[in-house]
C-alpha cells in the first residue's frame, strides 16, 4: 500500500473517530514515506485546541479487545499495551483501531535493531542501555508474553502467530517507546491516534503541547463524578458515622427515636410547605423544558470535554511544520527511545561505575598509608586500604540520605534521580514521561533538531539471541556535561579521605558530619584540608581517565574529537550519523573532566608549596 492510500485511510478514521481537528490551518502531509503536520496558514497562537482526540478512540490496554484477560492476569505497563496493540493487529480490518494501525510503520529504527553501527557505540552508556533492553524484552517476552499466548490459546490463535512472535514483539515495543502518551489515571500509556503524527523537536521550542486531564477514575476513566467515586464515598461516610468495628451506638438510636416522636408533629407541619416548595420547583423544570433546556444534552457536551488535546505553544507560520517536543533528555534517551541525537546537549553525561569507585578509593588509601611508613607488600597494604576504607564506606552509606538529601528532600535537582529515569530507558524502557514515548526517524541535520517518524525500520534478526554478558556495574556516579561529578560522589570521598579523628567524629554523631560539609559549601567557613582536597581531586581525576580508556579504538588509541567529527560528516547513513554524535558528546565530557581535575590538583599542590613558603617565614 502507498503512503498516499495508507493516509487516506487514516484521515477517514480520523473523521469516523469524531477526531476534531483545525482542517482550515493544519495540513497532514507525506513527507520521506512519513507523514507530519503543517501550517496551511498563519495562525496565531490561541487557547483552544488546535486537535480534540476523544478518549474513547486512544488504543490502550483498557480499550483494547482483550482488557479484561489483561486485567484478569495483572499485566501492566509498556509491556501490556504492546500486547494489546499486537491483539489488534492481528485482528486486521476487525480491529476498530484498523485505520490508525494501518498507517504505523513496521518498527522504529532504534539502536537494538542495528547491526555495523553498533561498534560506535562501543565504551558509550548507550552500549549497557542497548544490552540491558534487549535483555528485559527477552525477559518480558518469555515471562509475560508466551505463558499468556498458551494459557488463551483461542484468543490468540495460531493462525495469527507471525502477529505474536518475538520479533514482532521487539518492533511493537519500539512504537510504544517511541509513539505513546501518557494519558490519565484510567488508560495510562496509550496510542493516541493523530497527536503521534506531529514530528518533534528536541528542546523547548516546540510549536504544540500534549494536554491532558489526568485526574480521572482509575476504575472507569470517567471525568466527571461517577458510581465508583459515589461507592467510595458512601462508604467513606458510613465508616465515619459508624462505631468501632462497624457497630452503631444503640443509645444513640434510642435517643434519635425519642426526639423524632417529640418533634414529629412539627415536621408534619413542615412537610406541606415543603411540598409546595417541590411543586413549584417541578413546574419550573417543566418551563425549562418547553423552552427547549435539554439537560440530558449538557451532560453529554461534558462528557465530550473528556478528549486529549495538542494546543499551541506559539504562532505558527504557512508553510513550516508543526512540531511537538521530546522535552530534555539527554542522548541516550534520544538515541534508544527515539532513534536521533544531537550536539550540545546540556543534559548529556557520563557514569562511572561503584565498583570503579570502590577501586579507586582503595588505591588511593593503599597509597596513603604507605607514605605513612607502613611495610609490608602490596597485597598487605591493600588488606589494609580495605579495613581503612570499608567502616567510612558503610557509614556514608547509612547516611547518604542525611549528607546528600534527595531532590524531594531539599528541592534541588537529583542527578541521580535524573539517571534512574533515563537511563537505560530504551525501547522497553519505564513509564516515566510526560509524553512517554515519542519517535521519527527523519531527523535532518538542523539546528532545530527536527525529527520524524519514518515508516519502515531495520528486523530483529539474530541480535536477540546473543548472550548478554554484560556485567553488573553496580550503582553509578555521574559526570555532568561540564565534566563534574556529582555532589553525591565528592561527600563519599571527603567522608573516605578525612583524617581518622575526624571521622571518628562523624562516626559518633553525623551532625558533625552535616557541620563538615556545610562549611564546605560555605566559602566563608572553614576550608578543607589541602591533602583531603587533593585525594578527592586524585580520585575524579583517576575514575575520568579509567572511563576515558572504554573510548579507545581497537588499537588502543584514543581518537581526537576532530577525527570522529570528520568522519560524522562522511557518515553513510543517520545510523552512523547519530552513533557518532552520541560518542563525541560523551567524549567531549570525558575530556572536559580529566583536564579540569587534572587543573584542581595542579592548584593544590601550588597551595601547598606556598603555605610551606609562609612556614618557613614565620619560623625565620
Amino acid at each position: 500500500m502507498s503512503p498516499k492510500e495508507k493516509l487516506d485511510i487514516l484521515l477517514k478514521w480520523f473523521d469516523d473517530s469524531e477526531i476534531e481537528w483545525d482542517k482550515e490551518n493544519l495540513d497532514i502531509r507525506i513527507t520521506d514515506n512519513s507523514f507530519g503536520v503543517f501550517a496551511a496558514n498563519d495562525v496565531k497562537k490561541k487557547k483552544n485546541p488546535i486537535v480534540r482526540i476523544p478518549k474513547e478512540v486512544i488504543l490502550s490496554p483498557k480499550s483494547t479487545g482483550i482488557a479484561n484477560i489483561l486485567e484478569d492476569e495483572n499485566i501492566e505497563g509498556g509491556c501490556s499495551l504492546a500486547i494489546s496493540i499486537m491483539y489488534e493487529f492481528s485482528q486486521g480490518t476487525e480491529s476498530p483501531w484498523y485505520g490508525y494501525l494501518q498507517s504505523l510503520p513496521a518498527s522504529e529504527d532504534l539502536p537494538i535493531f542495528w547491526e555495523s553501527e553498533k561498534e560506535l557505540l562501543k565504551g558509550t552508556e548507550m552500549e549497557h542501555a542497548i544490552r540491558n533492553d534487549l535483555k528485559d524484552l527477552k525477559e518480558d517476552y518469555s515471562q509475560i508474553v508466551q505463558p499468556l499466548l498458551e494459557k488463551y490459546p483461542y484468543i490468540f490463535s495460531a493462525d495469527h502467530s507471525e502477529h505474536f512472535s518475538f520479533d514482532t514483539f521487539c518492533r511493537i515495543s519500539t512504537l510504544v517507546s517511541s509513539r505513546s502518551f501518557e494519558v490519565d489515571a484510567y488508560h495510562g500509556n496509550a496510542m493516541v491516534p493523530f497527536a503521534d503524527v506531529f514530528n518533534h523537536r528536541s528542546g523547548n521550542n516546540e510549536h504544540v503541547h500534549f494536554e491532558t486531564d489526568f485526574d480521572v477514575c482509575d476504575a472507569c476513566g470517567a471525568l466527571d463524578y461517577c458510581e465508583h467515586q459515589y461507592l467510595e464515598d458512601l462508604e467513606n461516610g458510613s465508616d465515619a458515622e459508624s462505631g468501632e468495628d462497624g457497630w452503631e451506638d444503640e443509645e444513640d438510636d434510642e435517643g434519635e427515636k425519642d426526639e423524632m416522636s417529640e418533634s414529629g408533629s412539627e415536621k408534619s407541619d413542615e412537610d406541606d410547605s415543603e411540598e409546595e416548595e417541590e411543586e413549584g420547583s417541578l413546574v419550573d423544570l417543566e418551563e425549562l423544558e418547553k423552552s427547549g433546556v435539554n439537560f440530558w444534552e449538557e451532560e453529554d457536551d461534558k462528557d465530550k470535554k473528556d478528549t486529549c488535546d495538542m494546543v499551541l505553544s506559539r504562532p505558527l507560520r504557512k508553510g513550516d511544520e508543526v512540531f511537538n517536543t521530546y522535552g530534555d533528555h539527554p542522548s541516550i534517551a534520544l538515541l534508544g527511545k527515539y532513534g536521533f541525537c544531537h550536539d550540545d546537549n546540556k543534559n548529556d553525561y557520563v557514569s562511572i561505575s561503584e565498583d570503579t569507585v570502590i577501586d579507586a578509593c582503595i588505591a588511593i588509601t593503599t597509597e596513603i598509608i604507605r607514605a605513612e611508613g607502613v611495610k609490608g607488600d602490596e597485597k598487605a597494604l591493600e588488606q589494609q586500604a580495605i579495613e581503612r576504607t570499608r567502616p567510612r564506606w558503610e557509614f556514608f552509606l547509612m547516611n547518604e540520605h542525611i549528607l546528600c538529601p534527595s531532590k524531594s528532600e531539599d528541592g534541588e535537582d537529583d542527578f541521580e534521580e535524573d539517571e534512574e529515569h533515563e537511563h537505560g530507558g530504551g525501547c522497553c524502557g519505564g513509564d516515566d514521561d510526560e509524553h512517554d514515548h515519542d519517535h521519527g526517524h527523519g531527523h535532518e541535520h538542523e539546528d532545530e533538531h527536527d525529527h520524524d517518524h519514518e515508516h519502515g525500520g531495520g528486523c530483529c534478526g539474530d541480535e536477540h539471541d546473543e548472550e548478554d554478558d554484560d556485567e553488573q556495574r553496580g550503582r553509578p556516579y555521574f559526570v555532568n556535561v561540564e565534566g563534574l561529578y556529582e555532589d553525591t560522589l565528592t561527600c563519599l570521598l571527603h567522608v573516605m579521605f578525612v583524617d581518622t579523628k575526624l571521622f571518628e567524629t562523624f562516626a559518633e554523631n553525623v551532625e558533625a558530619a552535616v557541620k563538615y560539609f556545610e562549611e564546605l559549601a560555605d566559602e566563608s567557613g572553614k576550608k578543607a584540608n589541602k591533602d583531603v582536597k587533593t585525594r578527592v581531586y586524585q580520585v575524579c581525576h583517576a575514575l575520568s581517565e579509567h572511563r576515558r580508556l572504554e573510548y579507545l579504538d581497537e588499537q588502543q588509541n584514543w581518537v581526537p574529537i576532530e577525527q570522529d567529527i570528520a568522519a560524522r560528516e562522511k557518515a553513510k547513513n543517520k545510523r552512523e550519523y547519530y552513533a557518532l554524535t552520541c560518542r563525541i558528546n560523551e567524549k567531549k565530557i570525558v575530556e572536559k573532566s580529566v583536564a579540569y581535575y587534572d587543573s584542581m590538583i595542579k592548584s593544590c599542590n601550588v597551595e601547598k608549596k606556598s603555605s610551606k613558603k609562609k612556614s618557613k617565614k614565620m619560623k625565620l
